[in-house]
């Protein structure tokens, strides 16, 4: 099944580009990340340069289910029931769409999967979002797309029909720019021609004329926002089993491997609870912190001791949101401009050594690393065997510092959960 996947930027929603996919290739249950994708194939027409050009007027009165409507209310009606997106699972099936095949599947927060529905004769393909905070059946999201082949649709009597007229196997090119005007994007391929109008990331409509036929033979609607009167689901102070079971080091191990790092003469192994720094004296910044992290995603916290203070993000590893507290911090460092503390790293690689002992211990260790450098400093990265797990120094190389020269002036580790 593809998963699109919504990402939060620094605690922020960061919405929602996606790759347009044809109805016909869309499989039941398909997951596939969420992108800021613009759709494939070549633009006859740039938005800049239809934003100039005067648009027809829409016949927003037309006869029709969605009457009154234009297609930014992201209306389509079906057999002449009228369907507003986006709404939730349960009214969507309450027309008496049947999910085609059984799924137990759950979504994460700001993700969704798409599932084919049948009713009698009728195929749909409907986009299933969760906009919560914690993971969800799907049962209990939201249905904020659908498409429509009308491979499926064209024996059939039952119509399909969008705002202003425009139906399913009957409207052309010429109908639907009069109904909607110029659209936001234009694609031109050897089997059909697509008209997009949108009005933000993932609110839009995608239109598929078929030059075979010269009618619209493919729909797909999306409106990812929020139902009115959505609940985003309440968040949880339960500690995690995983953050309890967490058993901190009382020393740095002489293994280089090892993912290890000591802040202050606090030892941690990496990933380490927010909470076990919290009993090292530590203290979460509430006005520059995250107050919720939503299931399986991350946030930001910012951390003080001793008129100290560093930001680092946070990952929630489980299905419910819960508090900065209950979530990983995957990567400390200290030292340099990060924080003016004493750290060191395993098998004896400490700030204030110098360059030639640190680059002895590696050879002693047979342990590979990647150097670069930049003016006055030199960067060594090691420990790393794949993407989000290394361990760094950095060395002063210059003179011109309250730093010792050639000596270690910062550690830093990270290890991903």
């Amino acid at each position: 099944m593809k998963k699109k996947s919504l990402l939060l930027l620094l605690g922020a929603v960061l919405f929602l580009g996606g790759a347009a996919v044809p109805a016909a290739e869309v499989m039941a249950g398909e997951e596939t990340e969420l992108t800021a994708e613009a759709s494939g194939g070549e633009e006859t027409e740039s938005a800049a340069e239809t934003m100039a050009e005067e648009e027809p007027e829409i016949d927003a009165g037309a006869e029709s289910g969605t009457e009154g409507a234009s297609w930014t209310d992201y209306q389509i009606t079906i057999a002449g029931e009228v369907y507003a997106l986006p709404m939730m699972y349960e009214e969507f099936v309450s027309y008496g769409w049947s999910l085609q095949d059984e799924t137990e599947d759950t979504l994460e927060p700001y993700s969704y999967s798409f599932y084919s529905f049948q009713k009698d004769d009728m195929m749909v393909t409907a986009y299933v979002l969760n906009l919560g905070i914690n993971t969800m059946p799907i049962e209990e999201c939201i249905v904020a797309g659908i498409s429509i082949d009308d491979y499926y649709w064209s024996d059939l009597e039952e119509t399909v029909e969008l705002p202003c007229g425009i139906v399913l196997g009957e409207s052309t090119l010429e109908d639907i720019e009069a109904a909607y005007g110029t659209p936001t994007d234009t694609y031109e391929g050897t089997q059909y021609t697509q008209y997009t109008y949108e009005e933000d990331y993932n609110q839009e409509i995608e239109l598929q004329v078929f030059l075979e036929s010269g009618v619209l033979e493919d729909i797909r609607m999306e409106n990812f926002v929020e139902p009115e009167g959505f609940d985003e689901g309440e968040m949880s102070t339960e500690t995690p089993q995983s953050v309890l079971a967490y058993t901190k080091p009382e020393s740095l191990s002489s293994d280089l491997s090892a993912y290890e790092i000591e802040i202050d003469g606090d030892c941690y192994e990496l990933p380490v609870p927010v909470s076990v720094l919290l009993e090292d004296g530590w203290e979460i910044d509430a006005d520059d912190s995250d107050s919720v992290i939503v299931a399986q995603y991350f946030g930001w916290v910012t951390l003080r001791k001793n008129n100290q203070s560093f930001s680092a993000i946070v990952t929630n590893d489980e299905d419910y949101a819960t508090t900065p507290e209950n979530c990983w911090l995957e990567e400390l460092a200290t030292g340099g401009y990060t924080l003016d503390m004493d750290g060191a790293l395993p098998g004896g690689v400490r700030i204030g050594i110098t360059e030639e002992e640190f680059l002895a211990i590696l050879e002693e260790n047979s342990m590979e690393y990647e150097y670069t450098e930049s003016g006055d400093y030199h960067y060594y990265t090691y420990n790393s065997p794949s993407y989000g797990s290394s361990c760094e120094v950095t060395i002063y190389a210059g003179t011109d510092s309250y730093y010792e020269k050639d000596t270690i002036i910062s550690v830093s580790c990270e290890h991903e959960l």
